[in-house]
């Protein structure tokens, strides 16, 4: 679903074009080039066997590196303009105009009159020669990696979409998933990419400039501010799907086997369009640098980069928060995908072997330690299975944990972990390692406490009564507390009210653009992803302490009719407690259960 002033701009943007030969280039596409893309895959960056582009990437382990991370870093910048430089003293007397070449040559046959002024006049020849060569080169990167990105957004919009789309996946989760990338595809692929190919393939002699064209580009970035600011959510329903349904992961998990994909996930995929307008940015202020002063092309790129530089801001923003994510896909795959792991309030923090002692006899067993924002992962390795490194034993809260050091004569380098869920003694296999595990964790539960602490004080402004609740409350609250809660409601201050609202009944952290809002279908509450469930039978989300009732009530007698009355009576009375706006009816009637 396209917004139609877009197609109809790019109908006319197409007309305008067309009359000057921008399709005869489009047919052919990327098999213009001598390096003989076609034949090899080609890394998404453009960056072809011959490695010539360095890698402008942003920050990511850009896919151009592909597996081995090569691929040219960005600090070097003196080495691309040597290798230029001596392409260019090759090739110096062809790139220019043949009128050039002329002259150099009439002041070669007149040497008599003076060695001096040739020579200054065959630098600055070259000099220009040189700066001419750069452009171009820039030009042709640009080109290539927009041939590269058009291919990228085909293989999302084309391949990943349709195929979802085809396999029933519910509109609004391919809507949530791929946002407006049709949009964005068709205007690079009938507009823009056309464009560039005709100005640097057939027209770049007699009209060598990018800033025009690239100017164009500005108004088509409000598509890119509303691809960037659903990212997150896109990336959270392909993980929750991916889980849930074995049909969505079928299907990407086939396409993902193909060539075309390069080995990489769907996620990865989706990152493209966030690292492209940073792209842009690099290649235009690069351009800029090297377009000599007084350049017709001046005016149009500096207009260009202004207006691409807000909108690379916000992809760089979103591009950090991508590098996040990555790693916690990353456990995510090798956990199995078995735990509740990427979502974007967890933060990786560190991850290594360890060794358990058994309290039983002594010895000790390898495990691995994963450690985040606000847990311990304590896994077993796992041999038999392909992608599956690890399994999880425990998951241990960073809330009320401690860390200790112990001093043992026979065993060296241990230290304990208390929690909540479990204590375990482990070994580090040397001194350092296990300072560092102590100095990390201890720094961990610190900025956990913190967190809670700013969290609870700002709680504590609103209302007196938070006083009395205990350090560390459970998950959920009993029936008696919510009750009470209930009747106290009316005679809460708007401002307190507005406060709860915005916290979720769960675990009582506060809602945030990553951390989101979710309303219990049955009671209304608001709860965050990790605080509440998908019902399978229902198709609908509900809190834990609704969704267990709804799960006793089907799983009693085999899901008779006396509990399927009874759940429905509990479900109109929800209903109807949701349009009234109170709560406590549905908690008398759920008595118990929470």
């Amino acid at each position: 679903g396209m917004d139609s002033p877009i197609t109809d701009e790019l109908h006319k943007e197409h007309q305008r074009h067309s009359s000057s030969g921008v399709e005869n280039d489009h047919s052919e596409g990327s098999g213009k080039h001598a390096d003989g893309e076609q034949e090899r895959p080609q890394g998404p960056e453009g960056t072809e066997a011959n490695g010539k582009i360095p890698n402008r990437d942003s920050g990511i382990d850009s896919p151009s590196c592909g597996a081995e991370g090569e691929g040219f870093p960005n600090e070097d910048p003196i080495e691309e303009e040597d290798r230029n430089d001596s392409i260019a003293t090759e090739t110096e007397s062809c790139v220019t105009g043949g009128n050039k070449r002329d002259s150099t040559q009439d002041e070669d046959s007149d040497l008599d009159e003076g060695k001096e002024e040739e020579e200054e006049m065959y630098l600055s020849l070259t000099l220009s020669n040189l700066s001419l060569l750069k452009l171009l080169n820039i030009a042709k990167e640009l080109l290539q990696t927009e041939e590269a990105y058009v291919k990228r957004l085909n293989l999302l919009d084309q391949v990943f979409c349709a195929r979802l789309t085809e396999a029933s996946i519910p509109a609004e989760v391919i809507t949530g998933i791929f946002s407006n990338i049709s949009s964005i595809y068709l205007f690079h692929q009938q507009f823009l990419l056309p464009e560039l190919q005709t100005r640097i393939t057939q027209e770049w002699s007699c009209n060598p400039r990018i800033g025009d064209i690239l100017q164009k580009l500005a108004p088509f970035l409000k598509m890119y501010g509303e691809y960037v600011k659903n990212f997150d959510r896109a990336m959270e329903l392909v993980s929750t799907w991916t889980q849930r349904s074995a049909q969505f992961k079928s299907v990407v998990q086939s396409i993902q086997k193909q060539e075309v994909c390069g080995n990489l996930t769907l996620q990865h995929h989706m990152l493209e369009p966030v690292q492209r307008i940073p792209r842009y940015e690099l290649l235009l202020k690069d351009y800029l640098k090297k377009l000599p002063d007084g350049a017709a092309d001046h005016r149009d790129a500096q207009n260009a980069l202004e207006l691409i530089s807000t909108a690379a801001n916000h992809s760089n923003a979103a591009i950090r928060k991508m590098e996040k994510m990555h790693k916690l896909l990353e456990v995510y795959e090798k956990l199995g995908g078995e735990e509740d792991i990427v979502n974007p309030a967890n933060e990786f923090i560190k991850e290594g072997h360890i060794k358990k002692m058994s309290a039983k006899n002594g010895t000790a067993q390898d495990r691995y330690l994963y450690l985040f924002n606000n847990m311990v992962l304590y896994c077993v390795p796992k041999l038999r299975l392909m992608g599956q490194k690890f399994s999880v034993r425990e998951r241990i809260d960073i809330a009320g944990m401690e860390v200790q050091e112990n001093v043992k004569q026979n065993v060296p380098h241990t230290f304990t972990i208390i929690g909540k869920q479990r204590s375990l003694e482990l070994q580090a296999r040397t001194a350092e390692e296990k300072d560092d595990w102590i100095k990390v964790i201890l720094a961990t539960i610190e900025k956990h406490k913190q967190n809670s602490e700013t969290f609870k004080a700002f709680n504590i402004s609103f209302s007196r009564d938070d006083e009395h609740t205990p350090d560390t409350p459970g998950p959920w609250i009993s029936t008696s507390t919510c009750e009470a809660d209930g009747a106290q409601h009316e005679r809460k201050s708007s401002k307190k009210r507005e406060k709860e609202k915005e916290t979720c009944r769960g675990c009582s952290e506060a809602f945030h653009f990553t951390k989101r809002k979710h309303h219990c279908k049955i009671c209304g509450a608001a709860v965050c992803g990790k605080c509440s469930k998908v019902s399978e039978s229902r198709n609908s989300r509900m809190c834990k302490p609704c969704f267990e009732v709804l799960q006793g009530a089907e799983g009693t007698a085999g899901g008779g009719i006396e509990p399927k009355r009874k759940l429905e009576k509990q479900l109109s009375v929800a209903q109807s407690s949701q349009r009234t706006g109170k709560v406590e009816e549905l908690d008398q009637e759920l008595g118990g259960h929470h």
